[in-house]
Order: C-alpha cells, then sequence, then structure tokens
C-alpha cells in the first residue's frame, strides 16, 4: 500500500506524463477516508501472446484493496484482499532506531518484490503468485539509512495453524545511501524453511544503482531444495531503466535460472524489452517482448506482454 506522500502527491504529479489538463475533478484527490483510515487499490490485466504455440489470452494477475488504519500514536491496523491470497497485520513503532514489531498474516520480506510475478527470482523461489502469505512475527530496525528485519513463521506455505513447530525464519537488511548525483542501494536476504518432506534454504544478494534519468537493479540467490531431491538452484535477475521523459521509461530485464548446479540440467534465460508509460495518474500501461530459451532441449519461446495497471 503507498503512503500519502506516494498516493496523493509523487504518483500523481510526478510519476505521469505532464500534459496541459483543463480537469480539476481530481485535484483534490486523498487516499484518505478520515483522519484515521486510509484506503488503496491495484489492478493488473495482462494480454499476452506466445509465439510458439499461437496461443493468445488475457489473465487478470492482480485485484487487491488496502486498509490501513491509525489504532494509536505509532500504532497500525493494515488488511489487503487480493485475488490470491490477503495479509492482515499490527504493527507497532516502538523499537528503539526506528524499529518495529509486525504480527499477523503477510508475505516475508526475502530479495527484490518486483510486481511482475513472472521474473525468475519470484516464479522460481517461493513467489510464484507474487504473494507467499504465512502466519508469524517480524521485528526490525532502520537506524539511518540501514534497515534489517528477522521473522518467524508457521512455515507451512500459508497453511494456519502450524503442524505444531514454528518451521520458517527469514531475515533481510539492506543499507541506501548517496554519493553526489549517484544513488547506491546493497543488501542481502535468508530464508530456512524446516518442510516436513525436507529443509528449504535461500540465501541471496541484491544491489541498485540511480543515477540521473538511469537505474539498474541486480539480484542472484541460491536454493537448496531437499523436498525436490536436493536441488542446488541458481536465479538471477538484471533490470535497467532508462526515464525519457516523465511519464514514460524504457525497460531491459534479464532473467538466467540453473535448476541444479551440481548436474547438466540445462538452464534458462530470458530477455525482456519494453517500456512503462503513465499517460494519467493511476494508470500505466506496459508492453514488453519477451524472448525466452530453455537450454534442455532447445526450446524457444517468445512472447508479446500487454499490462494494463490501475493504482491508487
Amino acid at each position: 500500500m503507498r503512503n500519502y506522500y506516494g498516493a496523493a502527491m509523487w504518483g500523481r504529479e510526478s510519476l505521469p506524463l505532464h500534459v496541459n489538463s483543463i480537469d480539476t475533478t481530481t485535484s483534490g484527490f486523498t487516499p484518505r477516508l478520515n483522519d484515521f483510515v486510509s484506503i488503496g487499490m491495484d489492478m493488473q490485466t495482462l494480454l499476452y501472446y506466445q509465439q510458439q504455440q499461437n496461443h493468445t489470452s488475457f489473465y487478470q494477475m492482480q485485484g487487491d484493496i488496502y486498509l490501513c488504519a491509525r489504532l494509536a500514536n505509532n500504532i497500525l491496523l493494515y488488511f489487503n484482499k487480493g485475488l490470491y491470497g490477503f495479509d492482515v497485520f499490527g504493527i507497532a513503532n516502538i523499537l528503539p532506531a526506528n524499529g518495529y514489531v509486525k504480527i499477523g498474516r503477510f508475505t516475508p520480506a526475502y530479495g527484490t518484490r518486483v510486481d511482475d510475478h513472472t521474473t525468475f527470482i519470484r516464479a522460481k523461489t517461493v513467489f510464484p503468485y507474487y504473494n507467499r502469505d504465512d502466519t508469524g512475527v517480524e521485528l526490525g530496525i532502520s537506524p539511518i539509512a540501514f534497515t534489517w528485519n528477522v521473522g518467524v513463521f508457521n512455515g507451512e506455505d500459508g497453511a494456519d495453524p502450524s503442524n505444531g513447530s514454528i518451521r520458517l525464519i527469514t531475515s533481510r537488511a539492506e543499507a541506501n545511501f548517496r554519493l553526489d548525483n549517484l544513488n547506491i542501494s546493497f543488501g542481502g536476504s535468508t530464508w530456512f524453511n524446516k518442510g516436513i518432506a525436507g529443509n528449504l534454504t535461500m540465501y541471496g544478494g541484491f544491489a541498485g544503482l540511480g543515477y540521473k534519468n538511469i537505474t539498474v537493479h541486480a539480484e542472484v540467490d541460491f536454493k537448496n531444495d531437499k523436498a525436490n531431491l536436493g536441488t542446488n538452484e541458481f536465479i538471477s535477475y538484471l533490470e535497467a531503466n532508462y526515464l525519457i521523459i516523465d511519464g514514460l521509461d524504457l525497460k531491459f530485464i534479464y532473467d538466467f535460472y540453473d535448476p541444479d548446479l551440481k548436474y547438466l540440467t540445462g538452464s534458462e534465460t530470458r530477455y525482456s524489452v519494453g517500456a512503462e508509460f503513465f499517460p494519467l495518474p493511476g494508470i500505466k500501461l506496459s508492453p514488453i517482448f519477451r524472448f525466452h530459451t530453455t537450454t534442455l532441449g532447445d526450446v524457444q519461446q517468445n512472447e508479446f506482454d500487454f499490462l494494463a495497471h490501475f493504482f491508487i
């Protein structure tokens, strides 16, 4: 859910295309229903065409509504109901170093939470539908330019309650700083899930650079899944964006996946080239071409996606 600045100011004044408009009907737009409750929404519909199969279809990627209520000073209650699960949690900003306690049902923090759930760092890890809801508690701190959190959860892939043992422990840390016109971020994540059929362990790192109109972000992850024949998987992601004008940017994405580093099981590579266009506040249109190659069997899958995203 976007905060007030993101929804009412940056998302409506800085993000979209700047055009002369006589429409004043939304000049006082705010996501706040009153002094204590705010609302947010996301809707993403995808039209895709797969060349090799000559297959065309629509797919509803997202449909979420968010509510956030301020119960007291530094105490928030949050609810998100989507097409593929829900989050509900309370968060209390009561720890030192700008820290918090978060308890309820939500997606544990890991890696980079990009909104495209088809990227390999989401689809090939444990987030095939963007979310991976679980019930537990998370503690975090944010002193100056550094953030760190650790969480414990049932680890039953969304099932409540657990089978009598807390099975998932996660941690994520990130640092952000600025050198003149260069913005830099880097960090890492860990995920240990003591599953009934075997342990699933992930760890990885990520980094980002921003200079003027160019941003670059990368992530690498290692995944060991004892429940899946003990595979040692490697996943990587690289994204570069160039802002042409306010409201229009070009995008390049590189995805790589090796299902097992120990054996010659082949690999998958995907290149994506496209754009993001914000013609009006709350609307994003994204055409993108994808070129997906699987070395095992030499399978080529080319795809064109057109995504319409409406948001508050």
